[in-house]
Formats: C-alpha cells, structure tokens, sequence
C-alpha cells in the first residue's frame, strides 16, 4: 500500500534501541559525547550540554545509541518533566528508582535496584571484616566472596547464604556500621546515607514475589512529605553512594515545555548545577534546541551558572548532501540518492526528522502516481416504483468480450456429394481423415438439434 513506506518513523525513544541507523550522520557528535562520557569510574563528571540548531537533528536518536555502547559501565537516568517544565530533587528522585526497579531479564526475576543494595553492602563489609570488627572464620575466604561474587553472598533469599542471613539477624547494628562506611566513601552525611541503607536493606530482604515491595519502598521515600531540602540531601546521598559503583549519567531531553518559562529554565539549570558539586563523579546531559537556550535559559543565567551547564558542548550540525542520502539509503537500501532527487530541500530542510517526512510524502505520491486508477462504482438510481437498481455503464469495446461467430444454417448433404472427387490437395497437406470428419459432422448435428440419416 502508499501508505506503508519505510519512512514511518519520525521520532526516537531515549533508551530504546534505533532500528535504523545512517553511520556518518553525527558522526563527530557521537565521538566527542563519547569521549567525555567513557571515563574511568574514579575521574570526576562534567555537564555536557548537547545543543541542535532545531528540533529533529537527531539528539535523542544519538543519546540513545550512547546509552547502548556505554550501557555495560553506565546507568542512564532520563529526567521526566512533571507539568512540562518541572525537574526537581522529588521527580529525580522518583527517575533513579524508577530506572533501578527495571527488572533483568539474566537475574531471575530480581531487578537492579536488588543487585545495587547487594553490591553495596559488600563493598561496605570489606574493611569491617578486613579489620576483624566483624569476626569471621576464614577472613580471607570471606574478603574474596564479597570482592568476586557480592549477589550471591549478600542473597537473602536463599538458604546457603551465610553471610546474607547473619546480616539480617545483626542488621540493627550492623545498618548502622554500613551506613558510616558509605558515608565515608562517597563523601555524603552519614544521616542521609543511612536513610537508603535502612530503606535498600527492607527491600532487597523482602522477596521479589511480595506484591506490597514496591509500594513500601514508595512509602518509605515519601514517608511524611519531606520538604524540598531533604529531597535533595537525600538524592545526593543516592546517587553519591550509586557513583561508587558505576558510572551515573543524568540526562534532560525533550524540554519543549521550558520554551515559555524563563523561570522554570533557571530553576532547572541552578538544581543540575547544584548537583554536580555536590556529587562529583555524577555526570549531566542536557539536552537543548539552541532557540530554547537562547529563549529560555541564556536570559536568565549569570555567566558562572552558563560556564556549569556547558562545561562539554557538542553540537549538532545540517546535513550535508552526502550525509542525507546516507541517511534514505538507510531507510530504503540503495535508493536514497533517487529519493533525494524527488525532494525540495528547501522545504525540508538540512535536518534528519525534516528530510524523512519529505522521503515518506516523496514515496507516497511515487506510489500513488504509478498505481492503476481505481474504478468507481456506479451510483444507484430510483424508479417511479421507488425500487433502487443500478445502471451500469457501457463497457468499452477494449472490454468487451469477443462475440461468437454466427452459426450457419443446417446443411443437408446431397447424396451425390459423396461421389464427387474429392479437392485437390494443397502441396504439403495430409489428406483428412475419415474418422476425424465423421467425429466433427457427429458434434455438429448434436450441437444444432440436426438428426443424421
């Protein structure tokens, strides 16, 4: 059908996949994100501000073939406005859980915010059993099995994890202990640490089939309505104490709803400012239109909060000719440069989200145009009588159908016939054979009703 093209896809999902892609499109882009964001997990993180000239230069699309390359070290939080235009430490919050509580399809059921907590409390049990605070049999063993296999000593749910059974009987004073360590570690208040420690504990405890888990881990967070400044102590510790683990990679895309709110805009970018000092391995992505940035964010910021956001700038640039027909030839295999003949450019403009609605408009009407014309059906009529009936129209003489030869009248053979000689013969030609005419006489006296002799 016209309407089915390989142009159908106009807008990208952050974290999902893209199933096409044109490799040299924002080739340079891809590189210069890549290489500010694929650091060791010891160097501190930075703001990256990835800006496009407009909407549809391909931002999300680029941001989510980064998150796939860079999944295996990175956890990619996307930030969700609330209202539009609202980013603050509750929504973030939400976000980092969120994302954690997405279950692995390789952990048996459990999700990564199990394999987080189990992580953490290894790393933080180390030096507790390394300076023999927490007494242990064999303190060797013990310090490799929390190193090399941390999930399944710190399984609570199956009964051979020793460790993990001796943690939840000792927990009340243990929780505590753990809780200092990570403080010390990451850097955090040891109050706002031990907050997740209890609250990661009585989830990762309770087992995976509980219905009420997540809703007591919800109420656990927002237990009391905390105000705005405890959020924020609270998100720091969360994503301090996640840095020690990986690589955390807040991004802000589609921020549309920021265009008509210069407020909004500052507040957003003096809380993501906020947070890279106060976490320092956290790295930041925002993710702009440059009107945006010149409408909504530039008239408010001071030159310092500006110099925050932008630490790493990476642009977007228009397509080149090569780069569109990279682009088509990605959708529709071998026919981008054909495709781009039938395309006003002008109209479409240099952008990937532009060019591939020309391309499916450009395909349609390809299509539509060598197609055969539909044929309209008659419309019916009335009589007098008021019955409906329709008139068909004449078929035209291409349509058709050939018309039988008129049948001659029955011929009554003379018997003097019979004697005459016969014709002579043409050179070349078999005499006929007698059978053969008695058949065919015999199928035509049935056929016109004429009886023989």
């Amino acid at each position: 059908m016209a309407s089915e093209h390989p142009f159908q896809t106009l807008f990208e999902t952050l974290g999902r996949l893209p199933l096409v892609h044109a490799e040299p499109v924002n080739r340079h882009a891809y590189d210069v994100l890549h290489k500010a964001l694929d650091v060791p997990l010891e160097k501190p993180g930075r703001c990256i501000l990835l800006r496009a000239p407009r909407a549809g230069h391909g931002k999300t699309h680029l941001l989510s073939r980064i998150q796939h390359q860079l999944g295996s070290s990175h956890e990619f939080i996307p930030l969700h406005a609330a209202f539009g235009c609202q980013i603050d430490a509750s929504t973030v919050t939400d976000d980092t859980l969120r994302r954690l509580l997405r279950a692995l399809p390789a952990a048996g059921g459990l999700c990564a915010l199990d394999l987080v907590t189990r992580r953490l409390f290894a790393l933080a049990l180390q030096p507790l059993v390394s300076s023999g605070e927490v007494p242990c049999q064999d303190r060797e063993a013990a310090l490799a099995a929390l190193r090399l296999r941390p999930i399944e000593t710190f399984d609570f749910h199956h009964p051979n994890a020793v460790t993990a059974h001796w943690a939840r009987e000792n927990f009340e004073i243990l929780g505590q202990r753990l809780g200092a360590e990570l403080a010390q570690r990451c850097g955090m208040p040891v109050r706002e640490v031990a907050f997740w420690v209890d609250v990661l504990f009585r989830f990762a405890a309770t087992s995976p089939d509980n219905p009420l888990r997540l809703r007591v881990l919800s109420d656990s967070v927002h237990a009391g309505n905390p105000p705005d400044g405890v959020f924020m102590e609270r998100l720091e510790a969360l994503l301090g104490m996640l840095t020690l683990l990986m690589r955390v990679v807040l991004v802000a895309d589609e921020l549309e709803g920021f265009s008509s709110d210069e407020t909004a805009a500052l507040r957003l970018a003096a809380f993501l400012g906020s947070l890279r000092q106060s976490v320092e391995r956290l790295d930041v992505v925002l993710s702009l239109n440059l009107d945006i940035w010149q409408s909504a964010f530039l008239p408010k910021l001071s030159g310092g909060l500006a110099d925050r956001l932008s630490e790493v700038v990476v642009e977007l640039e228009p397509l080149t000719d090569e780069e569109m027909v990279a682009l088509l030839n990605s959708h529709a295999p071998g026919l981008g440069e054909r495709i781009l003949s039938r395309i006003n450019r002008e109209e479409s403009g240099r952008h990937a989200r532009g060019l591939i609605r020309a391309a499916g408009q450009a395909w349609v009407k390809a299509a539509e145009s060598e197609a055969p014309p539909a044929a309209v059906p008659p419309a019916p009529v009335e009589n007098a009588a008021g019955e409906s009936f329709v008139i068909h129209p004449p078929a035209p003489e291409s349509a058709l159908p050939e018309a039988e030869p008129a049948c001659p009248p029955p011929i009554t053979p003379d018997p003097a016939d019979s004697q005459e000689a016969p014709p002579p013969e043409s050179p070349g030609q078999a005499p006929p054979n007698p059978d053969r005419v008695d058949e065919l006489l015999r199928q035509f006296r049935e056929r016109y009703g004429r009886s023989g002799p």
